[in-house]
């Protein structure tokens, strides 16, 4: 639980709210790429 707190604090400076986009976009990306056809995929 104290993690949890930590981590709202963190978010709430302005380099937490960089920070958490870049870690958003960063899962985001790498979802889309894990979960994406590759060319050689058997259909």
């Amino acid at each position: 639980m104290g993690f949890i707190l930590d981590l709202t604090e963190i978010i709430r400076t302005p380099a937490g709210m960089v920070g958490a986009v870049v870690v958003i976009g960063a899962v985001y990306f790498l979802v889309k790429w894990v979960f994406a056809e590759h060319p050689d995929d058997e259909k």
